[in-house]
């Protein structure tokens, strides 16, 4: 069957029909740095810009809200979840923008080791005259309490946290309790499985993202570890992955119930695979430069700040503009081009809140203005506007295109295994063993996104005689893919 006449496969999942990251929203800093990101990796902008505005808006959180109306406001904190499939470059956009949160954590708990060691050894001794005092005859059991209040007080005995990757909820919940507000940024966003019942046998464990999403008081009860109480706990996620993670998330019954899918905007990065080149520029140097030095000069404010959020305002002309957009538009959006996705669009008028207040931060600080200082223009909001649109294109796109069923992801999957043992063509039964993994546990399914694959064009049956003189199928694969 050499005389084929092969042509390009369709696509198995409907492409994304959206407007481009809008990139020039970005405060110039952020844009020219998710620029040359996106240049020197042949990626897609919206890769890096949706990544950096997650990390970014972690140096804001716990320390200012944005307010729609007097009692309405949202916390700089972004969700992000980056969908690519392999080999889409996700791990160096993810290190570009993590780098300079990693060298200031290294750096700062450097600087600051001898202060931690005596925090440490503070701690230690109330903890002696504590035990000591227990052993009296007669305890002084006012005296033994001050103690213990003043060791618990007793902050920076633990190296600062500031970015995490793979984590479990128990270790989530500890480093929030001695950090309030981290960073999770990693080009594995499989680690979500770890709050699904990874390590739990099966019991979803999803409180703390839940309320880490808006710095709710979260409150753990453990027979072993005790009571933990963190007040106000904030987590901005930046994660990336392939589709059988949105699919998986689209398909957990504990993410979408909960409202957890609800709260990550979505990215479905173009691919450019097939037309990139090595041979690109690299992010230059002063560009580089001037987007570390922004994130230590945050990461440092933010260390130095004191405990208590400060409730940022939308000028009169952004606020009346955001009021009446909510009134006019989102309302009516929500019942009809939202209608796949009405628990992610509820939450619309709060994305663009935060937004906007990740934008007029980064924008005050990098004129080194602070934000209190200044209300949020209607320039900035049509701006978080404009990043809101782009997410609600993307999210219409997952919540329904991207929802496949389960004979695209499997099919997708024998694509995969045949490009990795280089397989041009084969008897069903054969393939079937060549392929046979947990997906496929009968041969029926494995025939079934087989069909599927020969539908699309990606393979061809070709009827034959086997060696008993049986009839059976000749599959032929499509050298396009």
């Amino acid at each position: 069957m050499n005389n084929i006449q092969w042509t390009e496969p369709r696509p198995l999942r409907q492409r994304v029909n959206a407007i481009p990251f809008p990139v020039n929203a970005l405060p110039s800093v952020l844009r020219d740095m998710a620029q040359a990101i996106s240049v020197t990796t042949s990626t897609d902008v919206g890769m890096a810009g949706t990544a950096m505005l997650s990390a970014v808006g972690y140096c804001f959180t716990g320390l200012y809200r944005l307010a729609g109306k007097a009692d309405h406001t949202e916390p700089p904190v972004l969700y992000s979840l980056i969908i690519a499939q392999p080999s889409e470059r996700k791990s160096p956009v993810m290190h570009f923008i993590k780098a300079p949160f990693d060298s200031f954590e290294s750096k700062y708990n450097k600087d600051h080791l001898e202060e931690m060691y005596t925090a440490q050894q503070e701690v230690k001794a109330l903890e002696a005259r504590v035990k000591a005092m227990e052993k009296e005859d007669e305890p002084d059991t006012s005296a033994i309490a001050k103690l213990r209040v003043q060791a618990e007080n007793i902050r920076n005995t633990a190296p600062v946290r500031i970015a995490v990757d793979d984590i479990t909820p128990e270790s989530l919940a500890s480093e929030l309790s001695e950090n309030d507000s981290l960073l999770m940024i990693s080009d594995e966003a499989g680690m979500l499985s770890n709050f699904n019942g990874k390590y739990s046998n099966g019991i979803p464990n999803l409180d703390l993202l839940l309320k880490a999403w808006n710095g709710e008081k979260y409150i753990c009860n453990r027979v072993i570890r005790g009571r933990m109480e963190i007040p106000r706990p904030y987590l901005s996620v930046a994660l990336a992955g392939q589709p059988y993670i949105w699919d998986n998330m689209m398909n957990d019954t504990a993410f979408r119930s909960s409202g957890l899918i609800a709260r990550f905007v979505p990215c479905f990065a173009k691919s450019d695979v097939g037309k990139r080149r090595y041979d690109t520029a690299p992010i230059p140097q002063e560009v580089r430069a001037r987007y570390h030095s922004l994130i230590h000069q945050l990461l440092k404010s933010k260390k130095n700040h004191g405990d208590e959020e400060t409730i940022l305002r939308l000028s009169r002309e952004a606020s009346e503009e955001y009021i009446g957009y909510c009134n006019n538009y989102i309302e009516k959006e929500i019942k009809e081009s939202m209608c796949c996705c009405q628990d992610w669009g509820g939450k619309f008028h709060g994305l663009i809140l935060r937004i906007a207040c990740i934008l007029h931060c980064a924008d005050c600080c990098s004129r080194g203005v602070e934000p209190s200082e200044e209300n949020v223009n209607h320039d900035t909001l049509v701006r978080a506007l404009n990043i809101a649109h782009y997410y609600r294109y993307q999210a219409i796109y997952g919540f329904s295109v991207n929802a496949p069923d389960s004979n695209i992801v499997k099919a997708e999957k024998i694509i995969q295994i045949f490009k990795t043992k280089e397989i041009k063509q084969g008897l069903k039964s054969d393939l079937y063993h060549s392929c046979r993994c947990n997906l496929f546990p009968t041969s029926k399914d494995f025939y079934s996104a087989l069909n599927t694959l020969a539908e699309y064009g990606y393979i061809a049956y070709e009827d034959v005689t086997a060696a008993n003189n049986k009839k059976t199928q000749m599959v032929h694969v499509n050298p396009h893919i």
